[in-house]
């Protein structure tokens, strides 16, 4: 009886993440291959691309970047549907990781008192540091 009562709460916890999930990843796939199809995923990749590569992203990693920026998991979901290295994901893994949610966030660093531009401004800094120096010390493409 325990078996079953712990199976059906963790089955129901489960259904209930990856319904969170879907929101936010069925979306972003949906803008990517749209993008993709339309020709603007390759217009977008192609006037990021010399900027991206010094932290070692192809241009379509700006698309991961900003879709990083409306939630984590958009940011996931973008580099899931993208035909990129581990190296690349774990560098576009930090940036997202430091600079999320951008917009959101600030409005919190305001309604806090802080000074949001310092705020912005370290957290972009932070990251672009931070995926240069990865791009430097992983192997790889």
């Amino acid at each position: 009886m325990v078996i079953k009562h712990a199976v059906l709460r963790g089955s129901k916890n489960t259904l209930k993440i990856v319904l969170n999930l879907v929101k936010f990843i069925v979306p972003a796939v949906f803008i990517l291959k749209v993008l993709e199809h339309s020709g603007w995923l390759f217009r977008i990749a192609a006037f990021f691309e010399p900027y991206m590569s010094y932290i070692g992203l192809p241009g379509e990693g700006a698309l991961i970047i900003i879709m990083g920026q409306v939630t984590l998991y958009s940011g996931i979901a973008a580099m899931a549907v993208m035909d990129i290295t581990v190296k690349q994901i774990t560098i576009a893994s930090t940036f997202i990781a430091i600079f999320h949610s951008i917009i959101l966030e600030t409005v919190v660093v305001i309604k806090a008192g802080g000074d949001w531009p310092i705020v912005v401004g370290f957290r972009f800094v932070a990251a672009i540091l931070a995926c240069f120096a990865l791009n430097l010390l992983i192997p790889g493409v």
